[in-house]
């Protein structure tokens, strides 16, 4: 443990040197990680930096594990794994015959091909957390992708760990990792709950008893001989489920995600070193892959399932860098004496330079986006599309609703109950399934042009916008439409800026409930209303509320 305490105290002094300078720059703290390892790479052992790579790796594998929600992913499910079969298949079998042609033998040409197929769930994570947070579809569908793509890393980590290539020796190593998930699976079903009963109502007891968890089967997979990633993953998958105190738990381990990250990336930085012809050769062959064919693949694979050509876009640039997963069968190769050392360094390259690099097309995807549309033809599969929806073309004078959530579905039932021709565009899978109730629905993205063309807005009476993206409610102000606009904001600075841009009304739900909150109050404070008769009121309206969810 000693000599793992120098270098993390060298890691965090040196990394809080460079954060200040580039605090002031706005610049992302991923690419100062990475230059921070690049500058500590003399001073720090490269067994030492091994080490600190997977124990980096195998918390943050746990921390994603524990945000994820499978239930969310049931809608994209089948489309995320055309998209990770496609990735593998297509990405990764064209880069292992380009690393036969290139000298590699089989195996290496495999560990070649995985860093190119498999994406980086803890990169894609945080770069489009704002999507998953906000529940939107192109989120969604990257957290999907990633979750696929890192069940079918587990099985390729437990297979290349094997002591010997033979049936035997990877059927040993295959049920030892199945029985690390059979545990997981048990924990979750009939253990969990008990240990988070225990808990109470102790935040920082469900705090440790998530971190005992994790490192329980890190122990079990050491004890059994596998990656601790493995063990790190099998945990996730333990409380990937709703409980009290989750969110204090996923809040518990914000502070330890940093720690992990910082150590994770800065020791990835460390790994890099000057290369020779060869890496670079080998590492260009993975940087077109990576950055050029498995974001076209991507986009591709989604157009035909019916997705719009932006949405296909933005999901293709979260998953444009090199897995954390592809690093860990890397590492492993290295210390068993398999990986060729020019593949394992341009391995280590390409993954600092694509975590930096999509940073910067996650940043710019929509700019991207239409620079693509340019360049090559992006048409999603009509077909597929129109069968989706159901649009009136000889539609006049309705209303459109864009959103079918909880406001979405109260609008559309006011139409339907005044008589009120509208249609319905929804993005999202799940809520566009429970819109095809009404005559007139539209899967497809309020941002796309060619959406707005399929709802006829020109000869439209109302835009409802019941969505808070400030890029649907600035795409709504640019049409060319005499349709009335209503919008949502999350912020009252920015219902004051849409307003000024010309929108007819703009509805804040937040400074709209503090306001309903406060007259409540004065009525009691003032006798106009007993605490019985408002809690009665209030009942009636949650009444009203249920009735719409």
């Amino acid at each position: 443990m000693a000599e793992l305490l120098t270098p993390l105290a060298l890691i965090f002094i040196v990394a809080a040197i460079f954060l200040l300078v580039a605090t002031r720059f706005g610049i992302p703290a991923v690419p100062v990680y990475i230059i921070t390892g690049m500058a500590l790479a003399p001073f720090v052992p490269e067994g030492t930096t091994l080490e600190l790579a997977q124990w980096g790796i195998a918390f943050l594998v746990f921390a994603f594990g524990v945000e994820v929600d499978p239930k969310r992913f049931r809608a994209v499910a089948r489309d995320s794994e055309h998209v990770a079969a496609g990735q593998v298949l297509l990405v990764g079998g064209l880069v292992y015959a380009l690393g036969r042609l290139l000298g590699l033998d089989s195996l290496n040409a495999v560990y070649f091909a995985s860093a190119a197929a498999l994406s980086s769930s803890l990169v894609g994570r945080e770069l489009a957390l704002h999507d998953i947070r906000s529940n939107l579809v192109q989120g969604r569908l990257i957290s999907s992708v990633h979750f696929v793509q890192d069940l079918f890393a587990v099985v390729l980590i437990l297979v290349l760990s094997a002591e010997a290539f033979t049936p035997d020796g990877i059927a040993l190593k295959l049920g030892y990792g199945v029985v690390i998930l059979i545990v997981a699976a048990l924990v979750r079903v009939y253990l969990f709950d008990l240990l988070v009963s225990l808990s109470g109502d102790s935040d920082e007891l469900v705090i440790l008893t998530g971190v005992a968890l994790l490192l329980g089967f890190i122990s079990l997979a050491e004890f059994t001989g596998v990656s601790i990633v493995v063990g790190a993953f099998a945990a996730g998958l333990a409380v990937t489920r709703e409980f009290p105190g989750k969110l204090a738990l996923e809040a518990g381990l914000e502070s330890f995600d940093d720690f992990f990250a910082a150590v994770f990336f800065v020791t990835l930085g460390s790994l890099v070193a000057v290369p020779s012809p060869r890496v670079l050769a080998l590492a260009g062959v993975l940087v077109l892959a990576i950055v050029v064919l498995k974001p076209l693949v991507t986009i591709y694979a989604l157009l035909y399932q019916g997705y719009e050509p932006r949405t296909a876009s933005l999901t293709s640039f979260g998953l444009d860098q090199v897995s954390e997963f592809a690093l860990i069968i890397a590492i492993q190769a290295l210390v068993l004496g398999r990986i060729q050392e020019a593949l394992f360094e341009a391995i280590i390259l390409v993954a600092a330079v694509t975590m930096v690099t999509s940073t910067v097309t996650r940043q710019y995807g929509d700019d991207l986006y239409r620079l693509l549309g340019r360049v090559v033809p992006l048409q999603s599969s009509h077909a597929k599309l129109e069968a989706r929806s159901a649009v009136d073309p000889e539609l006049r004078d309705h209303v459109v609703v864009v959103g079918y959530g909880r406001l979405g579905t109260l609008a559309a039932r006011t139409c339907e109950a005044e008589g009120q021709p509208f249609v319905v565009v929804e993005h999202d899978p799940d809520r566009h399934r429970l819109a095809t109730e009404h005559e007139n629905h539209l899967f497809g993205d309020a941002v796309s042009e060619s959406t707005w063309d399929r709802v006829n807005v020109d000869n439209a009476k109302l835009i409802l916008s019941t969505v808070s993206d400030e890029r649907i409610s600035r795409q709504i102000l640019d049409l060319e439409t005499d349709a009335d606009v209503v919008l949502r904001a999350g912020r009252v600075d920015e219902s004051v800026e849409l307003l000024e841009r010309g929108a007819d009304y703009v509805l804040v739900p937040d400074f709209l409930a503090s306001e309903r909150l406060l007259e409540k109050i004065r009525a009691i404070l003032d006798e106009h209303a007993t605490p019985d008769e408002v809690r009665s009121q209030n009942a009636r309206r949650l009444d009203v509320e249920t009735e719409f969810r």
